[in-house]
């Protein structure tokens, strides 16, 4: 998530407001120990899929063994506003964006094992690894990106190896020369030398002031190589699948008016990494806030605008009809994480404090879950999805 959903969060935060928190009475529908029936393409192996919920600030964990699907509720304690969970080694790593820190945490224990802090300010969203010690953190306030040694041995003081900063307001495009933007980093992805950034340039919370930008940053030279401007706006997130080696996934929430919220121009583009060329762009009727390819080559996004899960066929550049889930009327109901599985798509709603699994070609709820207060994120404890 991404730098639409901090926000979120810190106004709820601040303002104590109850939006997410649920009422305690599920609705008649939800099957708290459900059993899905299995799909042609699910095999029935056992899953434990954390669930990092924003603001309740802890982990759900929901697994499957021997056939059966079990919620375990609050099984560690995150920082603030945990935006994205990486899993490396058997470590599962916490990017908290309110308190400014990674958190790693043993996948198998659940032990804290340690805690990195980016610096007060920095409010960072994302982050991938460049190495097994070594990862790169996007800074949404801060406008930078950060690389951090996160290994076990280096001393607090020397955690951060280097600040690179993003072109400032003067260097970006923007829609009134008189309006200044920031670039806003959100998600990104390290694809062999190079870390792509995805840069939302807002003028304000959420509201685009130009053209999405995907920043090119050099790692052996720690700078920015290039800034590559986009067809679409407020770009939230970068994608790269080893089902497409040589191509980037950018996704770009679109316009969002201050009175109604994401007004549904979302785009999805796709970056030839050998020519650094943009090849297709494709339009889609939502928000994208992030995405994942599944196993059936089929991308599927969350949407910052509602409770539906965007699809979009890669191969011929067309938006497929959308997967909704169920309403039950509250305000910032979106599908907020996507986990794809083999036989399975895994879904939360940010507002309604669910977990769903869908059929894959259908979009059939299999199953209803509860989580934790605002789920925001999730990953396989296990680390990737198998194929």
């Amino acid at each position: 998530m991404r730098s639409v959903r901090i926000a979120l969060v810190l106004v709820l935060l601040l303002a104590g407001c109850t939006v997410g928190r649920g009422t305690g009475a599920f609705p008649p529908a939800a099957d708290m120990n459900a059993q899905p029936g299995i799909g042609p393409d699910d095999d029935g192996r056992d899953y434990r899929i954390l669930v990092a919920n924003g603001l309740s600030e802890n982990i759900t964990m929901i697994g499957r063994a021997d056939g059966v699907w079990s919620v375990s509720q609050d099984i560690v304690a995150t920082g603030q506003a945990p935006n994205q969970m990486l899993v490396l080694n058997g470590l599962c790593y916490v990017v908290n964006s309110l308190s400014n820190s990674v958190q790693i945490i043993d996948s198998e224990t659940l032990d804290v094992v340690r805690e990195i802090s980016t610096g007060p300010g920095t409010n960072p969203v994302f982050m991938d690894f460049i190495d097994d010690d070594t990862a790169i953190v996007s800074c949404y306030l801060s406008n930078e990106v950060l690389l951090i040694d996160v290994g076990p041995d280096a001393p607090p003081e020397d955690r951060i190896i280097e600040r690179i900063p993003l072109p400032p307001s003067t260097d970006l495009p923007r829609d009134d020369d008189d309006v200044p933007t920031n670039a806003k980093p959100g998600g990104l992805k390290v694809v062999g030398d190079k870390c792509y950034v995805a840069c939302s340039n807002l003028k304000a919370v959420h509201v685009a002031g130009g053209p999405g930008l995907l920043a090119v940053i050099d790692i052996p030279s720690r700078s920015v190589e290039r800034m590559i401007e986009l067809s679409g706006r407020d770009t939230v997130q970068v994608i790269h699948s080893p089902r497409f080696p040589r191509r980037l996934t950018v996704l770009s929430a679109g316009d969002n008016d201050p009175a109604i919220g994401f007004v549904g121009n979302g785009t999805v583009e796709s970056l030839n990494l050998d020519t650094g060329e943009i090849f297709q762009v494709i339009e889609v009727a939502g928000a994208p806030f992030g995405g994942v390819i599944g196993p059936d080559d089929i991308l599927l996004m969350e949407n910052g605008r509602e409770g539906v899960v965007l699809r979009v066929d890669l191969f011929s550049g067309v938006e497929l009809p959308a997967f909704a889930l169920p309403s039950y009327g509250e305000p910032l109901s979106y599908a907020s994480s996507i986990l794809a599985l083999p036989g399975l798509v895994c879904v939360t709603n940010f507002n309604a404090d669910r977990f769903y699994l869908l059929e894959p070609d259908s979009g059939e709820i299999l199953a209803e879950l509860a989580t934790g207060d605002g789920p925001d994120a999730m990953v396989l404890a296990e680390g990737a999805p198998p194929d």
